[in-house]
């Protein structure tokens, strides 16, 4: 019996990250008359529908997508504009944006919606009207306005149903963690912290996340590189999205390489906000296996390029097989004639 536990415990951890993903070609929401946006979030709300945020629209609020995918090959087969909801008494900038800058949204199962800004640094609740209810997570002051690097905030926001929290995290490391990774500095290691909620709204588990080292090192128009969405793996376990964007100077060879983790906090070592995340053991830190990673670019004939900033689990698929829905950012569709970005949904098939 011991050697048979003995066996079990060094088989688990292979069987933990035994999966496999398969990226499928995007899909432009073009072709379904779907409104040019910044979008920048994705939940899902049962039934084909998805609850979908934009960083720059007029109000803090949300879109609701139908989005409808075959469940034998996981290619998206059409997607419906339900309408937007949105907070009727919204504070503008003077580009007439909300001033919240909605990034994550999670919809939570009593009914109503998350979303966190990195304009304010909270995640504030919504009725599905799109109402803000004055309910708001209770935010730890080591995340709060101006303690992080401009721009860089709570990019990413979930709901784990399974654990009964919600996550979220800094696009990057904050200021007091140390400096964070940017194109003069490309072997900075970012390390984040993750932290949870419970349903009562308050603070729960925290635990320091270790993002890979940039492989960039050149100095041009834009460069950011950090977490750009979370999500529930649906068993305690959550899925990651590093970020690593690139814009050159002329455009032309700019880049974006995603890459998913699948990741344990319950295997890591729980911290605090006095933790020093930067000199933990190795084992501290949370696990993480690589389920996929693919780059997008900039090329002479071709714009393929796409910031994907909302990452949700989609319908599952004939066969055992899940599904993975990405969204990325367009800025509008920024460019010029046939040089324009386009608004891309894209599916990665889970493999059990």
């Amino acid at each position: 019996m011991k050697r048979l536990l003995t066996l079990a415990a060094l088989v688990l951890p292979i069987a933990l990250t035994a999966q496999r993903a398969e990226p499928l070609d995007p899909q432009n929401l073009k072709k379904w008359d779907i409104p040019a946006g910044n979008y920048s979030g994705i939940t899902p709300l049962g039934n084909d529908r998805y609850a979908v945020v934009s960083d720059k629209d007029s109000a803090d609020g949300f879109h609701i997508f139908q989005i409808e995918i075959s469940s034998a090959t996981g290619v998206i087969t059409n997607v419906t504009d339900e309408g937007f909801f949105a907070n009727p008494k919204a504070e503008r900038t003077w580009q007439g944006y909300s001033v919240r800058d909605c990034e994550g949204i999670a919809y939570h199962p009593t009914g109503s919606i998350f979303i966190s800004g990195e304009g304010d640094q909270e995640i504030l609740e919504y009725t599905m009207r799109g109402l803000p209810t004055g309910r708001r997570l209770a935010i730890p002051a080591i995340f709060g306005k101006g303690k992080t690097v401009g721009n860089m905030g709570f990019e990413a926001l979930c709901y784990d149903t399974a654990t009964h929290r919600f996550w979220t995290t800094t696009e990057t490391t904050l200021p007091a963690d140390g400096p964070h990774v940017t194109a003069r500095t490309p072997s900075v290691i970012n390390v984040l912290r993750l932290q949870s909620f419970g349903d009562d709204l308050q603070p729960a588990a925290q635990y320091a996340y270790r993002m890979d080292v940039g492989r960039t090192k050149k100095n041009g128009r834009n460069y950011a590189y950090g977490v750009s969405a979370i999500c529930p793996y649906g068993d305690g376990r959550l899925l990651v999205m590093e970020r690593e964007l690139n814009i050159t100077k002329n455009y032309l060879g700019s880049e974006t390489v995603t890459k998913i983790y699948l990741v344990d906090p319950k295997r890591a070592k729980a911290i605090s906000d006095t933790t020093d995340v930067q000199h933990l053991a190795p084992g501290d830190y949370v696990p993480k296996h690589l389920l996929t990673s693919f780059t997008t670019k900039i090329a002479a004939f071709s714009i393929g390029w796409a910031n994907y900033e909302g990452m949700c689990l989609g319908p599952e698929l004939e066969g055992g097989r899940r599904t993975l829905l990405l969204i990325n950012d367009s800025q509008n569709r920024a460019g010029k004639r046939l040089g324009r970005l386009k608004d891309y949904l894209r599916v990665v098939i889970l493999y059990p």
